[in-house]
């Protein structure tokens, strides 16, 4: 076999050159995607949202194109911030979609969380409504299939427990008295002592399923509960003096946590849980929502719609009611989030048998829904022809699997990386974009009789 010598040779340690070039193949997805990405509705879209909090004409210069196109390599493979700052400054293919080749300009993760949090979960979800109807324009999807159903977006949160809330509750009050220097900090700091303390002896020694840890524990519970009320009290005399933004917010704080207490003691009193029970401090629009499987019966967090389309596409939008409830009306979100993208109704009505209701049918029907492959509850049968009942058959089963995708590590839909409720939202519309810019690169490459190289 012969050998290639090109490239072995000695060089200088004081000859380093400034950059070098390198060729990105033609197959590369970050080239590809480049070439067909609609930039210009894009920015437009981008530059509405920056607008509502920042004046885009004045300050800083920002490069739209190097930060929108990190943000897309970003929801295409579920990096991390740094992870992302790093792709952007070495990776050739992710340099070409930023439209940074040819130079060594780069971004930190800084300015790349800075860049998320200002444009928010509505330009992602609007991003994502860009894609589909550019895959539509080219051919790969359309109004002709609506599979839908609903899933659990998880929250990161500990399993919530109550004496768990009493003991984040008295952090959270200790945490801004000592910002706002509130004149009981002394106080305060002694009622925050006792409840740690009550904290650490429910923990230690109230295990078990006995009747002597039962009682033990509940009446420390009643305890810890009465000197974290103190401690909200307290806060709350002392706040009427303060002004300010941060006081403001402590004082919604206060209501909130008032609120949980109040959860608390019903709990405490009748060993029930209140309905539309609040289950973390700062996810307040997350729920216990019961499942009713052998496997986890209850997931805490929020129900999303999410809807598969023709070709394998996906949209979806957190369901407008919180907690768990029956899907006899969810025919009316579904569309109108269908219709939001395209702006048609779609042909093909597919859910399972838990949206088996009239008041759907007769909704599905006015707007002029062609097949309403809504699956039956009992021996009743479907009143489409055999074709459109085996791909409703067929559609719902691969509606799962979608689910299924977007709750892998790589895009992170289920228990994001997020400390808001406005985050867990952006992170469940994110996956959805980058899902269906991977399908497009697919449909992409089959068009052009390529494989697009994942690299």
């Amino acid at each position: 076999m012969s050998t290639d010598m090109n490239g072995i040779f000695q060089t200088s340690l004081f000859s380093l050159s400034s950059g070098v070039s390198i060729m990105v193949s033609s197959d590369s997805q970050y080239r590809i995607l480049s070439d067909v990405f609609p930039w210009v509705e894009a920015a437009e879209i981008v530059n509405l949202y920056r607008s509502k909090k920042i004046d885009i004409n004045n300050g800083r210069m920002l490069d739209l194109r190097a930060h929108i196109g990190a943000h897309i390599a970003q929801t295409m493979n579920g990096w991390t911030d740094r992870q992302t700052e790093e792709m952007v400054r070495y990776h050739a293919g992710v340099r070409v979609l930023c439209g940074l080749e040819g130079s060594t300009t780069t971004m930190d993760r800084t300015r790349i969380e800075a860049f998320r949090n200002c444009v928010g979960k509505s330009c992602a979800e609007e991003l994502n409504q860009l894609v589909l109807r550019s895959a539509m324009g080219a051919g790969f999807t359309g109004i002709e299939i609506c599979a839908a159903d609903t899933t659990v977006q998880e929250s990161p949160i500990a399993y919530p427990t109550e004496v768990g809330h009493l003991k984040n509750i008295a952090e959270k009050i200790l945490g801004f008295g000592k910002k706002l220097r509130l004149g009981s900090i002394e106080t305060l700091v002694n009622l925050k002592d006792m409840a740690q303390g009550l904290f650490t002896s429910i923990r230690l020694f109230t295990r078990g399923k006995t009747e002597q840890a039962f009682s033990k524990k509940k009446k420390l519970s009643k305890k810890l509960h009465s000197k974290v009320q103190k401690m909200v009290r307290l806060a709350k005399t002392n706040l009427l003096t303060k002004r300010g933004a941060l006081a403001t917010r402590a004082r919604k704080q206060l209501d909130l946590c008032e609120h949980m207490l109040g959860q608390i003691k019903v709990w405490m009193k009748t060993g029930f849980h209140p309905k539309e029970k609040i289950i973390s401090l700062w996810h307040t629009t997350a729920r216990a929502i019961s499942k009713g499987k052998s496997g986890k019966t209850v997931e805490f967090g929020k129900r999303w719609i999410i809807t598969r389309l023709m070709g394998g596409y996906v949209t979806g939008a957190p369901w407008q009611k919180l907690g768990a409830d029956a899907d006899t009306q969810i025919a009316d979100e579904v569309v109108m989030n269908f219709m939001d993208t395209f702006g048609e109704v779609p042909e093909n009505f597919i859910y399972d048998r838990g949206a088996d209701s009239k008041k759907n049918f007769t909704f599905l029907e006015e707007l002029g829904v062609k097949n309403i492959c809504i699956f039956p509850k009992g021996p009743r049968r479907m009143n489409v022809t055999p074709d459109v009942l085996g791909m409703a058959r067929r559609e719902r089963s691969l509606n799962e699997s979608s689910i299924a995708n977007l709750k892998t590590q790589k895009y992170n839909f289920t228990k994001p990386r997020a400390r808001s409720s406005q985050t867990c939202d952006h992170k469940g519309f994110s996956p959805m974009l980058g899902f269906n810019l991977n399908t497009l690169l697919r449909d992409l490459g089959s068009a052009m009789e390529i494989r697009a190289e994942i690299t």
